[in-house]
Formats: structure tokens, sequence, C-alpha cells
């Protein structure tokens, strides 16, 4: 059993009885099981786990809190951990994830005409094998994706995204949330893009990118690369700079109406936990 990525829930679960781990598989999916009736505030928690067919994507819409994607290993072995805050006399946030139109989905929903009780949550730590590509979407949750060997797709109405490690293409998109992302060699071929609306974003590569670069924001832009800047008078974004480093096999593009882009070199780039990124971009296997 992996450890469960949320650490500042954990003391909160030590005093829960842990629920029956439901396995789902394509052959034969569990029935939909909801979180059980538990004291205001309670801490729950399920497991499932899944064999993916070859190549098959995962999509995962979560409007009730915060989706973190961790490589899963290399046998098609797909896991999910739960973590639902209960308040008492709420109605059960409902998950039964399964196959739909050749898609795993993973889509968590209240019952019908029932809305989120206050203080009530679900995040989700998804387990994701090797080739296997990744749709998430949040609304105000946080979205992080480490070590996935798969193109990703993140996007989240208000929440702010975080990618290391990722190996194939990446599109992320958020409104006022903040993206950070690490890329040390964009696949040949490939088109990164990542947009906000107002948030900021830090873009942290290596000079081995091998990439054109299309930054555009009418806020401010720091780098530590040089760049050919050009005003686009009367629109939004007003500015746009261009760049490239290493060979220009793929191409990142990154964009924001009003929020400011930062374009590091990954050398001595540190996250927002002070740590070097290039910790976080070894395969990430486990959920601490």
């Amino acid at each position: 059993m992996r450890v469960f990525l949320l650490a500042s829930f954990l003391l909160g679960i030590c005093g829960c009885a842990s629920l029956p781990r439901p396995v789902s598989t394509q052959a034969a999916d569990p029935p939909a099981e909801p979180v059980a009736a538990a004291a205001a505030g309670e801490l729950i928690r399920q497991d499932f786990s899944a064999r993916l067919g070859s190549g098959q994507a995962v999509s995962v819409d979560n409007p009730y809190g915060d989706v973190r994607l961790r490589f899963g290993g290399y046998q098609d072995e797909l896991e999910i951990n739960t973590l639902a805050q209960q308040p008492q006399q709420a109605a059960a946030i409902l998950l039964q994830p399964g196959v739909v139109d050749g898609i795993y989905r993973i889509a968590p929903r209240l019952p019908v005409d029932t809305l989120i009780a206050e203080g009530q949550r679900l995040d989700l730590v998804v387990f994701v094998p090797l080739g296997h590509n990744v749709q998430v979407r949040t609304e105000s949750g946080v979205i992080e994706s480490r070590g996935i060997r798969a193109d990703i797709d993140l996007r989240s109405a208000r929440g702010n995204i975080a990618i290391r490690g990722t190996s194939g293409s990446i599109n992320a998109e958020t409104g006022p949330g903040t993206i950070e992302a690490s890329l040390l060699r964009a696949p040949p071929g490939s088109r990164q893009h990542l947009a906000t609306s107002t948030g900021s974003i830090v873009l942290a590569v290596s000079d081995e990118l091998d990439a054109n670069l299309e930054l555009s924001t009418s806020a401010a832009f720091a780098t530590e690369f040089s760049l050919h800047v050009e005003n686009l008078r009367g629109q939004e974004p007003n500015k746009r700079a261009t760049a490239q480093i290493g060979e220009g096999k793929a191409d990142v593009i990154v964009e924001s109406r009003r929020g400011e882009i930062r374009l590091l070199r990954w050398t001595g780039f540190t996250t927002v936990n002070g740590k070097p990124v290039d910790e976080d971009e070894q395969a990430d296997t486990d959920s601490d």
C-alpha cells in the first residue's frame, strides 16, 4: 500500500478506521460506495485499483478538491487514493471509477440536486503507469503532476498547477491560479503549452531543452535567457518574446493575459518548499 500523499491530514487518518479497499477492473467494476456517514469533519480514506488496457487514456474530473498525479510503474496498473472530509449529515460524494467510451474515468460526484456542504472536500492521488495519457480537470483544487511518463492535459478554473518530470507533451491552463513547471528536454516534434488569465507562470528549463519558445503577456518578463521582445500595440497580451534554447526541435508556448512570466535556467531552480528541482525530477513512485 502506498503512503498517502496528503501529510497534513495524516493525524486525522490515524483516528479513523480504514474502509475496505474496493478493487476496480474493466471486467467487473465495483458498485458505487458512498463515503459513510461520519462525525463532523471526519476524514475517510478509500483506495481503488484497476488494470488498464495497453495505452488506455485516463481522465480525472474532481470539482471537490485537489488532484495529484504520480508515476505508477510499468505494469498498466492504476491506483487511486482518496481522502474525503465528510461533515456530519452532509450527502456523501460518490466515486465509481470505470471505463466510459474507452477511457478510464475518475469522476467523483454528489447526488443529483445536492450542493457541497461547508468544509466538505475530496482529494485524489492517482498513480499512472507508463504510456497512459492523462487529462485532469478541477475547479479551485490544486493539480500537481510529478514524474508522469505520458502526455498530460491539465486544466483548473482557479487552482494552481505544478508540473515536474513529465516525459510527454504538456497542456496546462488555469485562470487566476499560478503555474510552476520544469522542462529538461522537450520531446522532438512536441508542443508544450502553459497558459493563465491573470496568474503568474514560472518555467525552469535546461540548456538542453532543444525547443523554440514563445512567451506572451501584458505583465513583466523575468528571465535568465536572451529574449527578442516585440510590442503588440492594442492587443492583449501586449508583448511577445521569442527565444531558442538548444536545437529548435519542439515548441514551447507560454501565455498569460496579465500574469508575470518567469523563464529560469534549470540549474539551481528551487520549488516553493525549497527543494532543488532535480530532486523532484526523478521518477516518483511514492506519494511523500
